[in-house]
């Protein structure tokens, strides 16, 4: 009987054990999963990004050293507190005023308005344009409630108001709020003695005329431009 009962009692001991090692370990888990899981939404929020690519990147960091894993946050903290947006253009620059701005060989009387610094970039790759920019820091959105008000306009038209400006290219994206942007820009720019231009929107080069979407053939067919034409004399 009382071997019985010592069997018991270090039986009930064996399952007391297990249990608070197995509270022990789900602790320590849900603890790993709630930092996981919020640095995971938070990547989740960088544009591109969704939860699978998210949580690759988080396992990625898991893998890092220490010291890289510091240079990481670093580096981020550095680029938060040092880059600014251009005092005229509104271009990111670790100056008040960017280089671009600074540059005396630009064209300093022709404007490129883009909606954010990566489309900067984009257009400086191309090598084809010496004019300035106008970064929006954004675009119209219904759907984001980003209206009218939230596009900073005043700065350019202060520069148009002066007569420096005598060229405005509207390169907004080629979508939705893209379009609506433009429209807005050209109902609000077309009042100045300027030359107002739209960035042209075709056909990619090297694309098969079947691969393309309709939308995009038809803007290209809407906007053709002449590069011969005959003219008829009579006597």
């Amino acid at each position: 009987m009382t071997k019985k009962i010592l069997l018991f009692g270090i039986s009930a001991i064996g399952d007391y054990l297990e249990f608070g090692a197995w509270c022990l370990g789900f602790g320590v888990h849900m603890g790993f999963s709630k930092i996981f899981h919020d640095l995971v939404k938070n990547f989740s929020k960088f544009p591109g990004i969704g939860k699978r690519s998210a949580e690759r990147m988080v396992f990625h960091l898991l893998k890092m050293k220490p010291e890289e894993v510091r240079g990481l946050a670093h580096n981020i903290e550095e680029i938060h507190n040092h880059i600014k947006p251009c005092k005229f253009c509104n271009n990111f620059s670790t100056k008040d005023v960017c280089s671009i701005c600074e540059d005396p060989k630009r064209e300093k009387d022709v404007i490129c308005i883009v909606e954010e610094p990566k489309d900067i970039m984009a257009i400086e790759k191309t090598s084809r344009y010496r004019g300035l920019y106008y970064c929006l820091l954004g675009s119209i959105s219904l759907v984001e409630g980003i209206d009218i008000e939230n596009l900073n306009l005043r700065k350019l038209i202060n520069r148009i108001e002066q007569g420096k400006i005598k060229e405005v290219i509207i390169s907004t994206d080629p979508d939705n709020d893209g379009e609506l942007t433009a429209q807005y820009l050209i109902q609000e720019l077309s009042r100045y003695p300027i030359k107002l231009y739209r960035i042209a929107i075709g056909i990619p080069l090297g694309t098969q005329i079947e691969y393309i979407d309709s939308a995009t053939l038809g803007q290209a067919m809407a906007e053709r431009k002449i590069i011969a034409q005959f003219f008829y004399f009579f006597y």
